[in-house]
């Protein structure tokens, strides 16, 4: 994928990732036939380029879709399943499972946090559990998005525009053995007021054990820092000075004392440290449009992708910080403004992006 961010011929491209030496790289690129938001990668080792995407229609009908790569000569996606979604979905999120051992299901989350379970065989999807935290009323308080917990499968934590943050425990009959026919249900473990305001988004953090930390954006410009352990106080690690909104936020993989996060129509991706708050301890500054997706190097400490209405999608390298980082170091540009990226866990030399309807590899 480099050397063709670096400006080549994209269908002959034998460019390198960091940390992937000599092998050759491609772009595949997959039409979908409604345009794209929600993406995320399957984690599952026997289930390579496999991805669902979520549409953004607006109106109730909407579609979430899974595909793979299934002719890596001519490039070509499979469509290998379909289901309707009431809404457009704002996160889809596939179990973290990287060693195959979990049923294998699928999360989505819109008006509620709904899990799926994909049949091995057929590759038929049907609803498993629609979890619904509102019970005594007949409204519902939409979900922004949600984490699975990559260390604990059963723990999922929601945040809703009604300044809440939710995590449930899943009970999936027995996780760790596949036995078909087993249903999956939620439990209410905790529900917090998170922020004064919305709250956009919501991740765990590795740090202390990896289950109990989470943090989580809002549209009162914080980001705020959790401990399940501790409910009765949280961490202001960052404000934004105009108070803008922020959208999305996301945890270095593989060092959990970096966090980024991003503001409403904002040009620049924040890097945070968890031990110097309230101070960005870096700013990448490329875009020339607003940023719509962040996602960090699952095999990587010191690289992060940043996608944006500019159309361009960016890497960059930032283990000079504190020193300035002025320019990324690779750059593609798409074909359309990109609303979101994500970096595959499972093959790390490899990520995808979604514009308008098409989603590349």
């Amino acid at each position: 994928m480099s050397s063709v961010m670096m400006g080549h011929n994209p269908h002959n491209a034998g460019g390198l990732l960091p940390g992937a030496p000599g092998k050759r790289k491609e772009i595949y690129k997959y039409d979908a036939p409604f345009t794209l938001y929600a993406m995320s990668w399957s984690n599952r080792p026997d289930r390579k380029y496999r991805l669902a995407l979520g549409s953004f229609i607006e109106e109730y009908s909407n579609k979430v879709q899974i595909i793979q790569l299934t002719d890596e000569e001519n490039g070509e996606f499979k469509v290998k399943g379909s289901f309707e979604h009431p809404y457009p979905t704002t996160k889809i999120l596939w179990i973290p499972d990287t060693k195959g051992v979990c049923p294998d299901l699928l999360a989505t989350s819109g008006d509620y946090l709904r899990l799926w379970k994909i049949n091995d065989q057929t590759n038929e999807v049907k609803l498993e559990s629609l979890l619904n935290n509102n019970k005594n009323s007949d409204f519902c308080a939409p979900l922004t998005s949600f984490d699975w917990n990559e260390l604990d499968p059963n723990i999922v934590g929601t945040s809703s525009i009604d300044t809440t943050c939710t995590i449930w425990g899943l009970e999936t009959g027995q996780v760790l053995g596949r036995i078909d026919g087993n249903s999956v249900t939620g439990m209410v473990r905790t529900q917090l007021i998170a922020h004064d305001k919305e709250v956009f988004d919501i991740a765990f953090s590795r740090a202390g054990g990896g289950k109990d930390i989470f943090a989580s954006v809002g549209a009162d410009g914080s980001v705020r820092m959790f401990d399940l352990r501790h409910l009765e106080h949280s961490t202001i690690i960052y404000e934004d000075s105009q108070q803008q909104p922020l959208l999305r936020l996301a945890w270095n993989k593989q060092d959990p004392n970096y966090l980024a996060t991003m503001a409403t129509d904002g040009l620049e991706v924040i890097i945070l440290d968890v031990r110097v708050p309230c101070t960005p301890v870096a700013t990448l500054k490329n875009h020339t449009a607003c940023v719509n997706g962040i996602a960090w190097a699952p095999h990587s400490s010191c690289h992060i992708c940043s996608a944006a209405d500019d159309q361009q999608a960016l890497i960059w390298d930032i283990q000079q910080m504190p020193r300035s980082i002025d320019d990324p170091i690779l750059a593609y540009k798409a074909e359309g403004e990109i609303n979101q990226v994500q970096w595959a866990t499972g093959q790390p030399d490899w990520i995808a992006i979604c514009y308008n309807q098409s989603m590349e590899i």
